[in-house]
């Protein structure tokens, strides 16, 4: 082996000499001047100031030199001479010179040398103090000279130092991830195709069973990831690239143990957190999964509170456990009374300013994110795995997010993995490393600086104006043909990955993979120098493995002490001595490599590095290694994080009711309400019932008990408002229990102890109402109060606690609400109230006994008729009848005797037994919450059945759903699949090509031509009443056949400049200026939107609705149908090409909803555009269409718009931070400054060149060097950059107003105004809709049909439901004989329960259902589809029909099985006919009462008092003479006594006239000789010949309660604007 001849004479190969003087190579302050010699630059050039040279300077330093043009670029520089910029110096102002100071010492700093800055400016400014003086926190001049107390001085400048002292402070250990020969499948079966139906599911429950034993059973699995290995480690950011189905997403669920073997998927391999495998390991304490459902917060707390309550529940260390050290490095922040680790990521996260907003206050996605983040810096996380952002996430957003989280790797000395749907070349720049997935292999696997050079040397040349994300994700995508340089050939995806596993980055992974020691790998990024040996070492002192080792390393010797810029964040550890370099980069080479090789080349390649360091000058990135006993300082604290949980369960406990506390406070508008229903109530019992008690009367007596009984029922169904918010904040608990935040135990009681006051609350304001205006007894020194307000307590916090539980094991809303239902229908039946005991059958004793309610209507039978009857029966036995056969006992006894109410000497008894029932609940509830979890984007969306097999899956690819071979899923079945051809569209469609069709088979385009001058938009704050500018003034214009892109801006400037443009001025914005199409102001906008096409985001559009229906929908509501040329046929052609034209056509047949997830994005994205080509819009506006997607979905959907707009239509879209290459597909551009003045309006030209010409004629703007895209350069200089968003230093808005282009502009305006006057013919018809109202029912009604019918988890939901409960009270009622009275009032008892749960049932469950249904809504309103009336109206004729055969079947079992309304034909179908009147009434009433007010609780309340109040004014619990006369209009006006007197005349009634006059009747008797219909009849008032009327009363009243429903679903804002 030779040896370098300039190595030092010291130099030993045998390791047994050691040095007596290291080598450095360093580059102090005088050396980086002597290299940067630079002169003054024209004018018009960045170079142009100090100032100006410093930022392009540390731009072009941590960007990667990948090419000879930046180098040439920048030789510009560093040839020139600087006496004309000390001249400047010289003669510039104290503050220009102060300003020049800060940007140096920020450049400075951003490159590691802050000491060295800071020393500068002590030996120039002697005797002026610096902040921070004393050291090692570095300093820079504070704001105004203040001193600097608590976080501020500990977050002062020289901020690295102190990161690192935190990240050896917060003792989380730190974890080297290593993974190996990962190989994971999934299996797909095809059981069954398609979306389920109400008829399905009906068909299912006779003949499913035999239809799945005949069906032909297959199943295929489909390989995701093959043969993956790879390591990830401390400090470090790993970003995991890749296209559509790679594999990213499965790769991060396995690393963080949420994907194993199953049976639907097999998973082979290895991953190992330090010498652990990943069973072994608690991995939920030190590693962060963080999804969609992860960016989820609590509402009603604030930032601040959200991010305390992470801290308690994550964070062992707090200031009460500092050490001695930590106070006093923490002392001024102590002394302030904070948190140093809240306060310092507060501060880092730039939350510190709305760190008291609550979270639910229209908090953008962008502080979403960094709650998020923060709770995950104040957790034990070592590693974190990010699967993809939310798509509402701009550029610049990801970046702050991306960059955040690269501090806080730093700080922590955790690691980071992150896959993003689009990577900006800022965001690529932050990462450590990268690992680049194809088709489920790995193609490149290494320093993130190394990938295009990695890729230049396979021949795949990078143009500078494409992004390196974009540039490797076409690589791996299989579509790098376009980047191939001459002499090489494009590379199949099979052929990357070979090429790979024979490169030495491979290598390097595999020995530290397969390395039997912990290594722990770390980069070092420096301009300075440290102090190497080369020697042998032996051992390394590790007693990992003991035996020697005789390779030659290059070691840290020692470290430099002139300089310590290795702390800087561009390094992801501190280097020690003793570290082993193991790889280098000299001035953005490619990593060399030491130990890749065998022994004898490995002290080869280790001496020629040595030597070539020894020269080196310019940056210098190393690859240094420790092994893991030296590096884990934290092993000592390692077991508590095998510990579940940070806190014991007193302690979790106790932080959960704090804050249970605090969200029921920021509830209390909800508490308030649930306190006023209680007293609505009350008072309505009390006066209903007014002075009853005490009245020996029996049918008072009776109305008595029936006031225990609403009572029960009523603080039982109060209960119901608090489903909607558990169900609102389940996903939370979700996420915090998977990150153990806490114990599902402590959960459950946290919630139950903080509804204890609440309860209490409600219960006293019910008996103070109920008690006194009643009369109910006040004996025994009120003791029996106590004994009622106790009694109701219970029962409220039993209902409450049964809530909870429902929400915790109720999949959706409408589940929950139909099981509340049905559970509560249990208790009320078996209460003893509706059915005497001895009528209940044998084998429902037992529900009698242990049924809560039971025991409650016992206890306040016993309280009221035991005190407050006491007077003995012989003084009644003429007035009471029950007296005669107890004439010694007290009246009050002997009624309970009679009534079959069992006393008891245990008055106690009732008490327990409701506990019992409470701490029975509570166990349960424990046990949903830990067991239970319900997943998914969204429960309440349609799914398949079953996920389909592709008949032609390949495995080498997807050609995808279109042309960019993306269904937008990272390893999902769809972005796997091959879709077969498009079908035959008919024999109606001419066989030609899509393009063609588009060209000239189209329906024809109203030509447009778009016009605006000095639009402006100001916008007033309804509670500041600022006034604040959005953007303008603007003028412009679009014609036929254009793309025009809004760009630039802060704040969705450009965003709301397009819904302007539009026609949708926000409700607080004033926009002035002119704005007109063809010449002429715009119409109204029903008028307008027929020609215009607006795409927001991923906007709601009908879940049950297939893709074809809703194009069908779309093009038949807003195209002019009158037209003779106008067919349904042509209807037809024009929603398959637009299908076709989009590439929608192989899912028209898949329901919307099925695509309203992360994973189709792109498909959903289309689907929206689709829905709006259907009208055949002359103008189509989108907003940021490519947000959220990957650069070739992008371009996809873009060319796809590009073709759109050459058949004569106009396309304006909004963009944020596009890219070159989706810029240049528009062929103008609109471009708003920081402020959103007006700074650019002209052709954008092949990658961008119009635009550049402009800025780059700008005097003294900074010139386009090629280093970036043209667009970030754009964006840079205006001050809307990715991760620049200062203030231009120019007036751009200015400067475009007065250049020629603006002129030429304003000229272009005048002239197409001018070709445009004088047409006479207007562009459109003015009337409200283009088409008939006949239309607009007919197809609302068959769109609400559709939706009802594929909506099965409400109807067949409800049909079981209703199977259920008749099977339930048949069984109950089975043939009860009244032959008695008690046989009687059971059997009447029957009806009235069916109608109260049916009633209460049907109001309740319609109310989520429009709630859901109201974005649709509000949207087709904001468009102008249909008259808005005719919505409520669809409805109800939708759910007319699944009423009828709901009804049919609780009336067929039930009836059926209690013998009711069987006697004929005639009686039956009576019954149903009246029973499904009244619940089309009650459903109706329920839709009403939703669209009348804005949220689902405050329905939900008016739904439970009116019900309550019909119920009780029914004629049933309350005889109708004892009604009082102030509620007699209820009486009257009531649902439930007209389907009484329909349901009960029919059951009951008997032609009893006529058995007088014959004497022979075989009408029933009761045993004293009275018929049964007449003691009915003339108790509840019936009259069987108002039966036909009252059934066409009911549908009167829904008609009237649908005719509300229109009327405030037109005149109501929250209708309309969707504010809630």
């Amino acid at each position: 082996m030779e040896i370098d001849p300039d190595a030092p004479e010291w130099l030993n190969l045998n390791g047994l000499n050691s040095p007596s003087e290291p080598i450095e190579w360093i580059l102090d302050k005088q050396a980086i001047m002597d290299r940067h010699q630079t002169c003054v630059p024209p004018m018009n050039s960045p170079l142009s100031s100090p100032e100006n040279f410093f930022n392009v300077y540390s731009v072009s330093s941590e960007r990667d030199n990948e090419t000879s043009t930046i180098q040439a670029n920048m030789s510009r520089v560093m040839d020139c001479s600087s006496h004309e910029v000390g001249h400047m110096i010289n003669n510039a102002s104290t503050d220009s010179l102060r300003r020049v100071a800060l940007e140096w010492y920020e450049n400075f700093k951003r490159n590691g040398l802050a000491k060295e800055a800071e020393k500068a400016l002590r030996e120039q400014f002697e005797g002026e103090e610096l902040d921070g003086e004393g050291g090692d926190q570095g300093g820079i001049l504070s704001e105004g000279g203040a001193h600097l107390v608590g976080m501020k001085y500990v977050l002062k400048d020289g901020f690295v130092s102190y990161l690192h002292e935190v990240a050896q402070i917060t003792s989380i250990p730190q974890q080297v991830v290593r993974f190996s020969g990962i190989q994971y499948s999934r299996k797909f079966e095809n059981l069954h195709s398609g979306y389920e139906t109400f008829g399905k599911k009906l068909f299912g429950c006779f003949f499913g069973l035999a239809f799945r034993l005949l069906q032909k059973r297959y199943s295929s699995w489909m390989p995701v990831l093959k043969g993956i290995d790879g390591y990830v480690m401390p400090g470090s950011m790993t970003l995991l690239l890749g296209p559509p189905g790679s594999g990213k997403s499965s790769l991060l669920q396995i690393l963080a143990g949420k994907a194993g073997s199953s049976k639907l998927a097999l998973l082979e391999g290895a991953v190992m957190y330090n010498d652990k495998l990943a069973s072994e390991v608690c991995l939920s304490r030190l590693v962060a999964f963080i999804d969609g459902q992860f960016n989820k917060h609590i509402p009603f707390l604030s930032i601040r509170e959200t991010l305390k309550f992470a801290r308690d529940c994550t964070q062992g260390l707090r200031p009460k456990n500092f050490t001695p050290q930590m106070r006093k490095f923490f002392a001024d922040a102590l002394v302030e009374g904070q948190d140093p680790f809240l306060e310092y990521v507060l501060e880092i996260l730039g939350l510190k300013e709305i760190q008291h907003q609550l979270v639910g206050e229209e908090l953008s996605e962008s502080d979403h994110q960094k709650l998020t983040t923060a709770e995950l810096a104040l957790g034990t996380y070592a590693v974190m795995l990010y699967d993809q952002p939310p798509a509402d996430l701009d550029p610049a957003a990801i970046y702050d997010l991306v960059d955040m989280l690269r501090i806080l790797s730093r700080i922590k000395q955790s690691s980071a993995v992150m896959v993003l749907p689009e990577v900006s070349q800022e965001t690529f720049n932050l990462f450590d490393r990268l690992v680049l997935l194809g088709n489920g292999q790995i193609l490149y696997q290494g320093p993130r600086q190394d990938a295009v050079l990695y890729f230049a040397k396979l021949g795949y040349t990078k143009p500078l104006h494409v992004d390196s994300g974009a540039f490797l994700e076409d690589i791996a995508s299989g579509q790098g043909s376009q980047y191939i340089a001459p002499g090489f050939a494009a590379l199949s995806v099979e052929e990357l990955a070979k090429c790979y596993k024979m490169s030495d980055h491979y290598k390097d992974v595999m020995r530290i993979v397969e390395g039997e020691d912990i290594k722990c790998t770390y980069w070092v990024k420096s301009e300075a120098g440290l102090c190497l040996s080369l020697k042998t070492e032996f051992g390394h002192g590790t007693s990992v493995n003991s035996e020697p080792r005789h390779e030659a390393e290059l070691v840290v010797a020692e470290l430099s002490s002139k300089i310590g810029s290795f702390e800087g964040i561009e390094s992801t550890s501190i280097v020690q001595v003793g570290d082993v370099v193991k790889g280098i980069s000299i001035n953005n080479e490619g990593m060399q490599y030491l130990g890749v090789d065998s022994r004898w080349n490995q002290c080869d390649d280790t001496s020629q590095v040595y030597s070539k360091l020894s020269h080196a000058r310019g940056h210098i990135s190393l690859q240094l290694e420790r092994y893991k006993d030296r590096e884990d300082k934290y092993q000592s604290h390692s077991e508590q994080f095998q510990r579940p949980f940070i806190q014991t369960w007193g302690e979790s406990t106790k932080v959960l009711i704090q804050r249970q506390m605090k969200i029921a406070r920021q509830l209390h508008m909800l508490i308030k309400l649930r306190l006023f229903q209680s007293t609505v109530l009350g008072l309505f019992a009390g006066t209903m019932f007014y002075k009853m008690v005490g009245q020996y009367n029996q049918m008072q007596m009776n109305s008595v008990r029936a006031l225990g009984f609403v009572s029960t029922m009523n603080v039982m169904l109060i209960n119901l408002v608090q489903l909607p918010l558990h169900m609102l904040q389940r996903p939370i608990f979700y996420k915090q229990r998977s990150q153990r935040f806490f114990r599902a135990s402590s959960f459950a009681i946290a919630y139950h102890v903080v509804s204890l006051p609440q309860a209490f609350l409600e219960a006293l304001a019910y008996t103070i109402c109920v008690y006194f205006l009643a009369g109910l007894s006040l004996v025994a020194n009120g003791v029996i109060f106590l004994e009622y307000l106790l009694l109701l307590f219970l029962v409220d916090f039993f209902g409450s606690s049964l809530i909870f539980l429902i929400s915790a094991i109720s999949s959706i809303s409408e589940m929950g609400s139909a099981l509340a239902g049905l559970i509560v229908s249990y208790f009320l039946l078996f209460c003893g109230f509706v059915i005497y005991p001895h009528n209940i059958p044998r084998y429902w004793k037992w529900m009698y006994y242990i049924n809560p309610l039971h025991h409650a209507n016992l206890a306040f039978c016993y309280q009221q008729f035991n005190h407050g009857y006491a007077r003995p029966c012989a003084d009644f036995i003429d007035e009471l009848p029950f007296c005669k056969s107890s004439p010694g006992q007290p009246v009050g006894k002997a009624y309970l005797a009679f009534n079959q109410i069992a006393g008891s000497s245990r008055s106690w008894l009732p008490y327990v037994v409701i506990f019992g029932w409470i701490i029975i609940i509570h166990i349960l509830t424990f046990i949903a919450l830990n067991k239970i979890e319900f997943k998914g984007d969204n429960p309440s969306l349609p799914q398949l059945k079953r996920t389909k097999v592709p008949r032609n899956y390949e495995e080498n690819g997807a050609n995808g759903l279109c042309s960019s071979s993306r269904g937008e899923s990272d390893d999902s079945f769809m972005s796997k699949l091959v879709w077969p051809a498009s079908p035959d569209l008919g024999p109606w469609m001419p066989k030609t090509c899509v393009d063609m069709g588009w060209a000239g088979l189209a329906l024809p385009i109203i030509p447009m031509v778009l016009s605006f001058e000095k639009l402006a938009l100001t916008r007033s704050n309804p509670k500041t009443k600022e006034i604040s500018h959005v953007f303008g003034p603007v003028s412009g214009f679009a014609v036929p056949g254009t793309m025009l892109a809004l760009i630039g801006g802060l704040k969705s400037s450009n965003s709301i400049l397009l819904r302007c443009l539009a026609g949708h001025t926000p409700p607080s914005g004033k926009l002035t200026g002119e704005l007109l199409a063809n010449g002429r102001q715009l119409p109204s906008i029903s008028v307008f939107s027929r020609v215009v096409g607006i795409v927001v985001g991923l906007e709601a559009h009908q879940c049950y609705l297939s893709v074809r229906e809703s194009l069908q929908f779309s093009a038949g509501l807003r195209i002019d149908s009158s037209s003779p040329t106008m067919s349904r046929s042509a209807l037809r052609l024009h929603v398959e090409l637009v299908l076709a034209q989009l590439g929608l056509t192989p899912v028209a047949d898949w329901l919307v909803g099925s695509f309203y997830s992360k994973k189709t994005k792109e498909i959903a994205r289309k689907i929206a555009i689709a829905i709006e080509l259907a009208a055949n819009p002359s103008l189509l506006f989108l907003d940021n269409p490519t947000s959220g997607l990957d650069n070739a979905a992008s371009l996809t959907i873009l060319s796809i718009l590009s073709r759109v707009s050459a058949s004569g239509r106009i396309i304006i879209s909004s963009l944020t931070h596009p890219s070159s290459r989706v810029l240049s597909l528009f062929q103008r551009a609109l471009i708003l400054s920081h402020n959103g003045g007006h700074a650019y309006f002209g052709a954008v030209g092949f990658d961008c060149k119009e635009i550049l010409d402009f800025f780059n004629s700008i005097p003294k703007v900074p010139q386009y060097l090629g280093t970036q895209s043209p667009t970030d350069f754009v964006m840079d200089i205006l001050g809307c950059g990715i991760n620049n968003r200062k203030p231009p230093i120019k007036n751009f808005a200015y400067i475009y107003e007065s250049s020629t282009l603006h002129d030429a502009n304003r000229k272009e305006i005048i002239n197409v105004r001018k070709r445009l006057t004088g047409q006479g013919k207007p562009y459109m018809a003015d009337f409200a809709y283009p088409t008939t109202y006949i239309r607009q029912v007919a197809m609302v009604v068959l769109r609400s049909q559709r939706l009802l019918w594929r909506n099965v988890r409400y109807t067949f939901g409800r049909l079981i439901g209703c199977a259920t409960l008749g099977l339930l009270m048949g069984s109950l009622y089975f043939q009860i004989e009244y032959n008695d009275i008690y046989g009687l009032t059971s059997r009447a008892l029957y009806i009235y329960m069916q109608l109260l749960l049916l009633g209460v049932v049907s109001a309740n469950n319609v109310i989520p259902q429009i709630n859901s249904d109201r974005p649709a809504w509000i949207r087709e309103r904001r468009l102008g589809l249909y008259a808005p009336f005719i919505y409520p109206i669809s409805w109800a004729f939708a759910e007319a029909p699944y009423f009828l055969i709901s009804s049919l079947v609780l009336v067929s079992i039930g009836n059926g099985l209690a013998g009711v309304a069987t006697r004929s034909v005639r009686a039956f179908l009576t019954y149903w006919v009246g029973l499904w009147a009244f619940v089309m009434c009650s459903t109706c009433f329920g839709m009403m009462v939703a669209l009348l007010v804005p949220t689902p609780a405050q329905a939900a309340f008016i739904v439970s008092v009116m019900m309550s109040m019909w119920v009780s004014t029914s004629g049933v619990l309350v005889l109708p003479p004892d009604i009082r006369l102030y509620y007699r209009a209820l009486f009257w006006f009531n649902p439930f006594r007209l389907a009484g007197n329909v349901l009960t005349s029919v059951s009951f009634y008997c032609d009893t006239g006529r058995c007088r006059l014959s004497g022979v009747c075989s009408c029933p008797r009761l045993p004293d000789g009275v018929f049964v219909w007449d003691e009915i009849q003339a108790a509840r008032w019936l009259n069987p010949g108002r039966v036909g009327w009252d059934i066409l009363a009911l549908v009167g009243m829904s008609v009237l309660f649908t005719g509300l429903a229109s009327v405030f679903f037109v005149t109501l804002r929250h209708n309309s604007s969707g504010s809630r």
